[in-house]
């Protein structure tokens, strides 16, 4: 047996576990990686890149080189038959990313692979885990190697990202319930060089019997998805080129040239989420929790938001911080975002691949609906996962101190950036504009200190030293000034000072006056403190840390 100086064992290395294993290290937590597989999938699986996961990778540090590998997709055109019915405007999400990004998840792996090589860390490739057991010390790994040879580690926690079939869950015991549908979905990856659509928009078409989405890959490649009706002789069967092109004709999209696909594939969508997402020291992410229709593009979104929510905590843990409550708090935020997902997927799938021919009628006529602002708006928010909160969860100030949230009240306004939200998207001000999601980072807490709109600077410098003080290791802080810097304001020996001139930061928090805005390491707001009373940052803290 061997013990080792890993600090977490990551099995699985799709864009979940790389993830994950990339915000550890970016917290200098020793990681492990393996996966069983010898090389990256040669199959596309995941194309779409929702906006929450792209401010997410802003954070870690990758997406300008995800961005330049993708194609940017601001808007989905929805079809009732053959004539536009609307539009889904991603591009007045407010986000830095607002639109869709398509990629083949083979990219998206190579860039989490590039970017956790520039640390050091290397996929251990063609490793597989064959068992594990855990005491309250720690989790026994058996490994074994394609080659033959087999090891055996103990590492403090081990996190199962290895997918819908995942050993890890197995190993765990851990119910997977859920169903499969009776839907038969045909897909493809193909060369489409004379595409007659817009070639940087989605495209879906709800018709009579079945769907039709066109999604664009780059480099002339586009997925098409579709389902069989319930009664097709096909089902079952792999899918052919001349079965697209025959739904395709009607549409008149027929002259359409397709050629070199990349894969042609059949499946029945399923549902499925685990009981527990953590169960001592061994915990689950991804598909290794939650497998889902690719409706709505949940599936690899999903993952990365588990990765985020969790390392955190994780290394907290591993440097013997974390209370039992901030673990567990894991489960409480992830597993109820996922029956919140799995319920919209549901209404979807009925809705656009089901075989109810009246569901069918009415999605069609719902499509219109979506031309106005407001539902078209709440549309693409819920399906982005911009609007995915954790309001209810133990681990936020509103369930810790309900004291400090009473008298957070009066200096912020309700359901702006309340304790639990993702934060809103807003520009600070230094030599430049820099967007928020450039200035959080994954390693520890920030806490914006907002001057309100008479800066009384004594004060602000006061509310920091308390931080500074107490909490020091845990948060980075930042003075947000609205109008102009106050004369001889620095502060500088406790933390970055930025202007918000025309107050839209202040605005987008809810901020009425003085007061600050603690936020998580997964760009979740913790806490919203007076100025006048720091001592709800240490109940926070004193919640969730030793």
């Amino acid at each position: 047996m061997k013990t080792s100086s890993t600090d977490v064992l990551i099995v699985g290395a799709g864009p979940v576990g790389l993830s994950l294993a990339l915000a550890l290290a970016q917290q200098s937590i020793q990681v492990r990686i393996i996966d069983k597989q010898p090389s990256f999938s040669g199959e596309s699986k995941a194309v779409t890149l929702q906006p929450r996961t792209l401010e997410l990778f802003q954070m870690l540090g990758v997406v300008e080189p995800i961005l330049a590998a993708g194609v940017r997709n601001p808007v989905m055109n929805m079809y009732a038959g053959t004539r536009r019915a609307t539009v889904l405007r991603y591009d007045r999400l407010a986000t830095e990313f607002p639109f869709y990004l398509h990629l083949h998840q083979g990219q998206t792996e190579r860039e989490l692979v590039r970017a956790l090589g520039d640390r050091g860390i290397q996929v251990e490739r063609a490793t597989a885990l064959e068992r594990l057991r855990q005491d309250a010390e720690g989790v026994t790994a058996h490994l074994r190697r394609a080659d033959g040879g087999d090891e055996t580690v103990t590492v403090p926690f081990l996190v199962g990202c290895d997918g819908g079939h995942s050993q890890v869950r197995g190993e765990l015991g851990l119910s997977f319930t859920g169903a499969r549908y009776d839907d038969n979905w045909i897909m493809t990856d193909v060369r489409i060089p004379d595409m007659s659509l817009s070639r940087d928009e989605r495209h879906g078409f709800i018709l009579d019997r079945f769907p039709f989405v066109v999604l664009n890959l780059g480099n002339d490649y586009y997925r098409l998805i579709s389902a069989r009706p319930p009664d097709s002789p096909l089902k079952g069967q792999q899918p052919t080129l001349e079965e697209f092109r025959a739904i395709m004709t009607p549409l008149g999209l027929g002259h359409w040239t397709l050629e070199a696909p990349l894969w042609l594939v059949q499946y029945q969508p399923s549902q499925r989420l685990v009981s527990d997402y953590r169960v001592g020291r061994v915990l689950v992410a991804g598909d290794a929790a939650h497998v889902n229709t690719p409706i709505a593009a949940q599936g690899l979104n999903t993952g990365v938001l588990d990765a985020v929510n969790l390392a955190w905590k994780l290394a907290l843990a591993v440097r013997g911080k974390a209370r039992e409550a901030l673990l567990d708090s894991y489960h409480a935020e992830r597993h109820p975002a996922a029956v919140s997902m799995f319920a919209e997927n549901d209404r979807l799938t009925q809705l656009v691949f089901g075989a109810n021919p009246l569901l069918r009628y009415l999605a069609r006529k719902q499509l219109r609906l979506l031309n106005l602002p407001a539902l078209n708006l709440k549309n693409v928010l819920g399906t982005s996962q911009l609007g995915v909160h954790y309001r209810r969860s133990p681990a936020i100030q509103t369930a810790l101190d309900p004291r400090g949230t009473r008298a957070a009240r009066a200096a912020f306004q309700a359901g702006r950036a309340e304790p639990g939200d993702r934060v809103p998207h807003f520009f600070l001000h230094g030599e430049r504009p820099t967007a928020i999601y450039a200035v959080l980072r994954p390693d520890r807490h920030t806490l914006l200190v907002l001057s309100g709109p008479r800066p009384d600077t004594d004060r602000l410098r006061a509310l920091a030293s308390h931080v500074w003080e107490r909490h020091g290791e845990q948060v980075h802080v930042h003075f947000v000034l609205a109008g102009q810097r106050p004369a001889g304001f620095d502060g500088a020996d406790l933390g970055k000072a930025w202007v918000d001139p025309q107050h839209h930061a202040h605005q987008a928090l809810g901020a009425r006056q003085a007061g600050a805005v603690l936020i998580r390491p997964d760009a979740h707001v913790a806490a919203r403190i007076p100025l006048a009373a720091p001592e709800g940052l240490d109940a926070y803290f004193a919640a969730l840390l030793r």
